[in-house]
This record gives C-alpha cells, structure tokens and sequence, in this order.
C-alpha cells in the first residue's frame, strides 16, 4: 500500500487513523487546532476501542472570521491562564457551528465528556504557537508486523482535514518515530494544562456543558432567552459626555427615552448604514438627529421643507437646532430644491451624512425628486425623521429603506432581497383593497374580479371581510417586522408603559375629546350641498356628471368606456397610461368635493378656474385646427401625470394654473403627451363632454350665487363665534391665554377666511396671523415669537394663527391651546400631525388641549338632530372620496354613524403600546419574579434545543440577523411546511410557567430541526412579465453587444455597473430604471446617439465606478439562536 494519504477516495486519512484507533493503546495527536470535528470523525474507531490514551496538543487557536473557522495565531507573552481561556473560547466558537448541530455530535457529546472525566483523553495548550501536524500511534502487542507509526503533514484534526480537504500526508513506520515522539514530548512537557487540573477540567466540561449548543434549557428558560435575545437586538452604543453638555447648554431636559434613541440610533446606523426615527410628533426627533450627528462627529447635510430650514442669525429652524449642536460645518438645503443640493455635494466626499426631515414625503421612486435625493444618500449615512412611515402601501415603506439599504443585499431581511419581499407584500395589499372596495360592487366585472382575487388569498368563493381584516392586520405586522431593525418609534402610551421612562411623561397635556362646531344651512341650501356631492361629482360609475374629459384623452383616443376599466387594456405603457390618467381625472373630481366641503369660498374660486381651463382647452384645439375642432391638437403635460400623486392639494393647483397658462399661449410642456383629435376613436364624445363640464360647472356658479353660501356663508360665521368665545375665557390659574391655530387644507380657504375675519371684526382679523404661501424670515419669526412656547424672544401680537397645512409638520406652536381643523382632514395622520404642533413635550404650557371640528347641519336643528345631519352629509362625501379616505378597518361596513365616530375620536385614544414595550415589560416583571433564570442566561450561546406539551404540533427556530426572526415548521399530511413568521405573532405559543417540563429531544425534533435549517425558499413572487427593470437590461445588453462606436466602447464599463446593479444589487431608483428603459422605442429601436448622451449624463450623476462601496461591505450572516418544538402527547 502506498506511503501518502491525501484524501482521495481510496486514501482518506480519516478512515485510516480510525483503522488506527481501533488497534491502539496510546496516542499523540499535535496539531495545529483543535476544535471537535476531527475528533467527531473519529467516534467509531473509538467506541470499538475501550482501552485507549489520546494526549492531544493544541497548537494554535481558532477564530471566526467572516462566518468560517480560521486558524489564528496569539501572544507568547500570554500567561498560561489566559492560554487556557483562549482553548476555551476556541471551543465555544467552533462547536456553536452548524457541522456540530446535528443529532449525532448531540448523541455523541456525552462520550466524548466522558472521555474528558476519565482522563483517556488529555488536552494540553503549546507554550508557543505550532503549526505541525503529527499524529503518533503506538499499537497493541498482538501487531506483529509493526507496533509503532506516526503520520505527518498538512491535515489539521477537522474534518476537512481528514476526508473533503485536498491534502498531503506521509504515514512512516520504519524510521524516524522516536524523533518524532520525543518532538512531541518536549513541547508536551512545556505545554499548558487544559484538563489535568481538577479546576481547569471542571471548567472545560463546564463551557462544554453551559456554554455550547449541548445545553440543556427547561420551556420556561427557552421562553425568556427569546425575550432576552429579541431585546438585545435593540443594542445602544455609548454616547460622550459633549451631548449631554449640549443638552444642559442649551437648556434640553435629559429625557432617557430621548438619550436611549441616541444610543440606538447609533447602533442601527452602524449595523445598516442608516436609521429612521419615527417617534410620533412632539417627541423630540430633531434633537435626536442632531445628537447623533454630533457624536458620529462627520460632515454632513439636512434636507427638509423650505419652512424648517431656519433664519441666517439661527434662531430658528434647522439652522438653529445645528448651531446648538456644534454641527458648523453642516449645510441645510431645502426638499423642494434638490438639483441644487445634489450638484452642490456632487464632488464633496467629506460630506458623509444625510439628515432628511419629513421623509414620508419621498414616498414614489418614479420621480425625478427621489432619484435626485437617491443620489444625495448615495453611499452615505442617513436619518430619516418622519412621524408617519407606515402612510399609505408597502411600496412607500421600500422607498424610505431603499435610501439606505441595498435592496437586493438586505442586512433587516432573513432573505436579502428586498424587492422581491415588498412585491409580495404589494401584491396582496393590492388585492385585499381590490377585494375590500369592489367586493359588493354593482359592476359585474369588478366584483368577480374580488371574488377571484379572495380565491387567490383564501382558497374559498365566498368573500369573508373578517378574513380579509386579519389577512390585513397580518400584512401590517409583516411590514412593521420587516422595518422594525431600522426603527425607532415610540408613541406616548409606550412612555407610559414603560418602566424606564414613565416618571418623564407625566409633564404631558391631557388631549381631551373633540369639540363639535355645527354650522347650519337653510333648507335650500342643504339640498344644494347633497347636489353637489351626490349628484356633481359622484364617480363617473356612479353617475356623476363631471366628466373630467380634459384629464383622461387616452380613453377617448382609445375607444374605451369609462366603467368597461382595466380589462380592456393589456399593453404594459398603455396600460399605465390609462392609470396615470384615471388617477389624475379622480384627483381632480376629489379635489373639489374637498374643496367644497372645506370652504364655499375655496369652492367657488376653484369652479371659476376649472371654467377658464376647459374654455382655454377649446381655444387651443379650434386655434391647432385653423377653426376645425376634429382637426386640431390637444397636450397634456406628462410631468403633472408623473408627480401628481407626490403632490400637496394647492401644489396641484398652482401646477393647473401653469399648465393653462401654457394652454393659453400654445406653448408645449417640456415633457407632453401631444393628442391629435382626428385620431380619436370617439372625437364628438370629446369635444361635447369637455363643452358638457363647462356647462355643469356655469350652472354650479349661478347656484353658489342664489344660495348666498359664499357672502353670507354660515360656516366662516360660525368659526368667527368660536374663536371670539375661546379667546375671550379668563385662563386657567398658572396658565397664559389660550391662543388658538387653525388649520385648513387649501390656501383659498385660509385667504376666504381671512377676509371673513375683516367682514366681522378688525380687531380679531389684526390679531390673527395668517400663513398660505412662502414662509420668508419675516414670517417665521412672527410665528416663532408668538407661537412657539420655547422662542427666546416672546412677543403677543397675535392670538390666533390661521394656516395651511404648510405649519402642521415641524414647528412647535405650543402656546396655543386649541386646534380647530376648519375642514375634516379625511387622512388620520393629518389630524395627528396637527395636534402634535401645540402637543409637546419639551414645554408644557396648558393642562388640557382641545380639538375643535365642524360639520354641516340645518337651521332649527337640536343636537341630536344636528348630529344626524353632520353624520348623512359626512358619509356622502366619503363615498364620494372613494380610496382617498382612510378611515374604515376593512373589515368594517360604513355607516353613517360608524364614520362620524372616527371623525370626533380622540386622536391620543387610537395608538396601542408597540411590541418592544410589551416585550420590556414582560422581562422586567421575569427579572422581578425570577432573578435566577435570569442569572443562569447570561452565558447562554446558540443553539439550544427543547420540547414543551403543548395543544399543537409545531416548531418555532429563532435566527438573528442583527435582529430576531422566527421560522415557523409544521408538519401537514406527511410534509413538513416551513414559513416566515415573527415573535409578535406567536409570542403566545411559546409562553409558558417556571414548572412546564420539558420533553426529550428525539428524532421527530431533528426532522423538523434539519427542513428548518435547509429552508432557504424565498418569497413566491408574482413579478410582471414586462417590467421596467428587464426594460433597462434590455437596453443595457442590446448597448454592451455592439462594437462600432467608439463612445459606446467608453460607456460599457459603466453599462456593466448598471447591468451588475439591476441584478445584484437593486439601487436604481424606479425613475432612474425608466431612464434607461425609455432609451427603447418599440417602434423605432435604440437611437445610439440619444443613448450615449443619457448614459454619459446618468454617468456623471452616479460616478462610473458607483457600485464600489457597495461591493466591498461585509454582510452580516444569521445564526440560529434557539428551536422551541411545541408537542401535543
């Protein structure tokens, strides 16, 4: 037989040192590390001999690098203690590894602990570092032909050392052996002691026994190691002793919530790159941002609206706030200028950190503004501070990760696709509103199209809304769970809650329920108002007669009828074309049901601008057909199309009003759609229905006009009697007076109302600041001074403020004490944003707050009755307003009664304690009651196993991944089915007493241990066939193939990068995609020239070699913690 053992198939050197064993009476292993698996390969050969010595001498030791098991070398001038500490850590390391977590290593762990105990194996340090590899047999006497023999070479006692790893060994048996043997002797005697010592060996069988995945656990330990681990997860880093100075300086109370933030804050940004502070309004996010800017002492820029960035002597603002902080060098540029800002940081390097205020408004990536604000954060740092993240669908919540996170290297996912995990979570959240909105709809088509889509999601026919509402309570949850690492969110019942900060909140005011204000209308008015919204502008479905034609040529070109929907349509841009132009037709529609239903006044200056817009439209078109209508041109501007959703109510106006001016003159936008009439499949459809809205909108004018709503107007009336009653109250001892601020949607109203206060009284209308357009210095000074109870200038010019909702984000108006929503903001986050103004808690001013809102009732009406009125005429403009109110659970038949409710409810009464509160609170009461499992957890690695009796046959394996995640195993009709789940959704499953015993682990464990383990199905998606992202690689691999032009050959590096980009990592925003996407003419092909001179322009935009941060981070692995089986016996 040969000499040279090197591990192919016929000479593995693991099957002959196991023929070794078994004929052995001593032998001597050094080796260069030692960590259990070679030793594991070896168990047979053992268990055949019982009469064997193993002296193994530990050369090196072991460390894990980059999730592998790597040898590393230490200090000779380490003391023998802390050699043995090293063996010992060695040890944890490499068996808390997944080639140990298996049933036999579990079985086996105890033979080889006897081993240890009984002195057959003895275990000693080098004194120096060796990296030899000597094994050394001496054999029974019976082996006639040789009875001494060592091998030597590279393999290492592993298991890839002794089976799958190419090596080289020599097995020598005539020369040598006794030089061999005194070798090892010589560094045995000088070696350190590892289980010789009656205490060393106590400890090694202890860390063996307590701190490797061998450890036994009872259910109740196991339960409160998953609390333990899930709140480790929220780890803090430790800030200086510079931000609590700047907190005194400048007369911050030290809130411990806030610090804890900080400290967060940090962790998060270290582990993710990014972090997105989502306290609810008044909780101090600014200050938290800025003391986490100063202590990761970088260079960096705010973006936020163009009111917040504050004055040049920073009194106010962002300015102020970075001046307070030491924050000199830091630039504040304004959300709605970002061309600038991103040219501005465009070759700064030093610029390392991006702070962006009121991210929720970056919500859409098809924009030109996210791509522009994509860039800025682009390979840096970034804190995003919202108080409303979770606002509308899924795809919002993506688009503020993906200013951070590398979508398609996720660090906050057990899956590192990001996009595929929010397609899936986009795609039912879309077919539950489907199956919600048109699950009794009168359109045949729409309600079959529910009912598939319920099958799709529930396996049955029948449409359940309680089913749909917990599917929907269990999205919400998945998408809180997926956000949840980058988060910090806490509202004022988790300040109650919790145990640490709840002594800080008793300084809060008390919300008290809010004020109803009924104006009342005559009989002939009222009828009027049902008109206008039942019959003016229902949906078009419904028999509305507003038309909206001028926002929706594509179905007039097209042939298609308004109810006949999507289904007529299958090309992918057509497709989306039509949606562009529905949605802009229902927003407008909406806009001015809420415009009525806001002011008389805002109602009658906008029907007037509608008048002048259709009128203007058919000038256009006659004046393109020298006279002849069915000849001429109509355009309609793709830019509104595209932003229209990003867009505030008066900001979509003010885009009408630039767009007719447009209209008016013949100029084209410079991005437009232009429409030949001749072409329409229903052109007389066209020009009558756009003639048929001006009628209908002439007719509303006269109306207005008969019914005096908008001179005598009766809600402007009753606004003026509250505020005067208010303001006039003698204040509460200790308090000042009470001003109030009132908030309004739309500027129109404000101004309407403004010259109502000078009809009515000069003197309220002198002391009533007003707020609609710009906020130059001037005017934010007025507010600040009189408005803002932590101002250090205070002055009392005014007592009321009448605003838009250009105030309702960012600014402290705390010395007033009431809101009054003049109009019903029909998005709940609105009214929070709002009363978080005057609710803060840095300064408490009054006692109580209040709320004030109004409704329509009629003249002569009692309370009772006045409240069915608001009730009947509130639920019409809610059926009116369709998706765009966001008021009903979907589980919940609107009622008239049922909406009015939601619209009076307390807005402090509606947030419910998150689920960290409730974990902290759990294991502080275990902490309290149970010190000692506490105590007995603390060195508690991974991987621990147990069973407990249970109702239910299942399995719970608990990861981490910078955070905590939860695999679900049951086993149904003989397969064993392995899903996604999370500690908040079965929490309750593994709960249990100190007493509940546990079961032992079996052979059913390791079945659905090991499908758990080898489950790595990612999320079935349902990605569309054509999609902007295959659009892209198309282009981008039709460029890279072709060779003749040379300024192509320079580009295709930096092609390659996006190519990389799109597949491996996902940065491209949706509106950077379709840049590259509409390079592709599906008439005409690629226009070479056109591609080049975009690509070189997106080149100059990102950098060529943009992606090179990216590929050079490390990613974080996961790492089981524990497996919970739940077992019914």
């Amino acid at each position: 037989m040969s000499n040279f053992i090197t591990n192919q198939p016929t000479k593995e050197l693991q099957k002959r040192l196991t023929e070794l064993i078994t004929h052995s009476d001593e032998l001597k292993f050094l080796v260069g590390f030692f960590y259990f698996s070679g030793i594991r390969e070896l168990y047979e050969g053992m268990k055949a001999n019982p009469d064997f010595l193993l002296k193994v001498l530990v050369g090196i030791r072991v460390d894990v690098i980059n999730s592998r098991l790597v040898e590393t070398d230490y200090s000779a001038n380490l003391s023998d203690e802390e050699k043995v500490e090293i063996f010992f850590e060695s040890i944890r390391k490499s068996i808390n590894t997944d080639y140990f977590d298996t049933r036999d290593f579990y079985e086996q762990s105890r033979y080889f602990i006897g081993l240890i105990q009984s002195g057959k194996m003895i275990i000693r340090k080098t004194y120096e570092p060796n990296h030899s590899k000597l094994y050394l047999f001496k054999l029974r006497e019976e082996q006639i032909a040789r009875n001494r023999l060592f091998i030597t070479g590279s393999s290492n006692l592993t298991k890839a050392g002794l089976t799958t790893q190419n090596e080289f060994n020599v097995e020598i048996s005539d020369y040598g052996f006794d030089e061999a043997e005194n070798y090892f002797d010589s560094l045995w005697d000088k070696a350190v002691l590892i289980n010789e010592k009656d205490e060393i060996k106590k400890k090694l069988i202890e860390v063996l026994e307590q701190e490797t995945l061998i450890k036994e656990l009872t259910p109740f330990e196991s339960y409160v190691l998953v609390l333990k681990s899930y709140l480790e997860t929220y780890q803090h880093k430790d800030i200086s002793t510079i931000i609590i100075q700047l907190l005194e300086k400048n007369n911050y109370k030290q809130y411990k919530y806030q610090l804890d933030a900080i400290k967060q804050a940090l962790a998060v940004i270290e582990a993710n790159n990014g972090v997105l502070v989502a306290d609810v309004v008044g909780l101090g996010k600014t200050i938290i941002a800025c003391a986490v800017a100063r202590q990761l002492r970088v260079r960096g820029i705010v973006i936020c609206p163009p009111g917040l960035i504050g004055d040049k002597n920073k009194t106010e603002g962002w300015k102020k706030y970075l001046e307070q902080f030491e924050l000199y060098d830091w630039e504040v540029r304004s959300s709605g200028d970002l061309e600038n800002a991103f040219e501005f940081l465009k070759e700064k390097n030093d610029f390392e950190l991006v702070i962006v205020d009121e991210a929720h408004r970056f919500r859409n990536q098809d924009t030109k503004n996210y791509e522009l604000l994509k860039n800025i954060c682009r390979n840096r740092r970034v804190i995003l501070l919202t108080a409303t993240p979770f606002n509308n669908k899924p795809q919002d919540v993506l688009s503020l990760l993906n200013l951070f996170i590398i979508p398609k290297k996720s660090t906050i996912t057990l899956d590192t696709n990001l996009i595929d995990t929010f397609r899936e979570l986009n795609k039912i959240f879309e077919y539950l509103a489907y199956i919600k909105k048109n699950h009794s709809s009168a359109d045949a088509y729409k309600r079959n199209r529910a009912t598939e889509l319920y099958k799709i999601l529930f396996n049955e026919q029948s449409v359940d809304l309680k089913k749909v509402k917990r599917k929907s309570e269990f999205l919400a949850k998945q998408i809180r769970d997926v956000i949840e690492p980058v988060t910090i969110r806490r509202n004022r019942l988790d300040l109650q809650k919790n145990p640490d900060y709840r002594q800080e909140v008793n300084e809060l005011s008390e919300v008290e329920n809010p004020i109803e204000g009924f104006y009342e209308l005559s009989p002939e008015q009222s009828k009027f108002y049902d008109r206008v919204i039942n019959e003016f502008f229902a949906d078009p479905g419904e028999g509305g007669k507003f038309k909206g034609t001028i926002y929706r040529p594509f179905e007039y070109e097209e042939g298609i009828v308004y109810t006949e929907v999507e289904k007529l349509v299958v090309d992918k841009e057509k497709n989306r074309e039509l949606i562009q132009q529905r949605n802009l037709f229902d927003i407008m529609r909406r806009l001015i049901v809420k415009r009525f239903e806001s002011s008389f006044g805002a109602f009658k200056k906008t029907i007037g601008r509608f008048i002048e817009i259709n009128k203007d439209v058919l000038k256009f078109i006659e004046k393109t057909g020298n006279g002849d209508v069915f000849k001429g041109e109509y355009i309609l501007d793709r830019d509104l199309l595209e932003n229209i959703l990003e867009l505030d109510n008066d900001e979509i106006e003010l885009r009408l009003k630039e767009y007719e001016e447009m209209i008016k003159k013949g100029a084209y936008p410079k991005k437009h759609k232009l429409y030949r009439i001749e072409n329409f499949k229903q052109k007389e459809q066209f020009i009558n229905d756009i003639q048929s809205d001006i009628s209908l909108f002439e007719k509303i004018i006269e109306e207005l006009g008969k019914q005096e709503l908008v001179e005598n107007d009766p809600k402007a009336l009753k606004l003026y009697e509250c505020v005067t009653a208010e303001i006039s109250k003698k204040p509460s001892r200790g308090e000042p007076l009470r001003k109030i601020v009132i908030f309004s949607e739309y500027a129109d109203t404000v101004k309407h109302l403004k010259e109502k206060f000078d009809e009515f009284d000069k003197t309220l209308s002198d002391r009533t600041l007003v707020v609609t357009g710009a906020l130059p210095q001037s005017k934010l000074r007025e507010i600040i001074e009189n408005f803002d109870a932590s101002a250090t200038k205070q002055k009392n010019n005014y007592d009321v403020l009448l605003s838009t909702d250009k105030l309702s984000e960012g600014f402290n108006l705390n010395r007033a004490g009431m809101v009054i929503n003049y109009d019903i903001p029909w998005n709940p986050v609105r009214v929070i944003q709002r009363l978080g103004r005057i609710n803060r808690i840095s300064k408490k001013v009054f006692d109580k707050l209040y709320i004030m809102n109004f409704f329509p009732t009629e003249k002569g009406a009692e309370y009772v009755r006045s409240r069915e009125i608001a009730q009947n005429k509130m639920f019409m403009i809610h059926n009116t307003l369709g998706e765009d109110s966001k008021i009903f659970d979907i589980d919940e038949e609107p009622s008239p009664a049922g909406l009015y409710q939601k619209l009076t409810q307390n807005p402090e009464t509606g947030d419910e304690e998150s689920f960290y509160t409730k974990i902290v609170n759990l294991y502080h009461e275990i902490k309290l009651n149970n010190p000692e499992t506490i105590e007995k957890l603390q060195n508690v690695r991974r991987r621990i196993k147990v069973i407990k009796k249970s109702d239910e046959n299942e399995m719970f394996v608990f990861f981490k991944k910078n955070r905590l995640f939860v695999k679900q195993a049951l086993e149904e009709e003989n397969k064993i089915n392995v899903t996604d789940t999370s500690l908040e959704m079965i929490l309750d499953k593994i709960t249990c007493r100190p007493e509940t015993e546990s079961i032992r682990i079996d052979e059913n464990f390791w079945r659905l241990y090991e499908k758990v383990k080898l489950n790595n199905e990612k999320p079935t998606t349902t990605a569309p066939p054509i999609s902007i992202e295959k659009n892209a690689l198309g282009v981008i691999d039709f460029l890279i193939r072709q060779k003749e032009n040379p300024d192509l050959v320079m580009l295709k590096p930096f092609l390659r990068t996006l190519r990389e980009d799109i597949l491996d990592y996902g940065t491209l925003p949706d509106y950077t995609l379709r840049r590259i996407a509409n390079l592709s003419n599906n008439n005409s092909g690629i226009n070479i020239s056109e591609a080049i001179a975009e690509l070189g322009k997106l080149e100059k935009e990102l950098g060529r070699n943009y992606l090179d941060q990216e590929k050079n981070k490390q990613y974080p692995d996961k790492e089981i913690i524990i497996a919970i089986e739940n077992r019914n016996t």
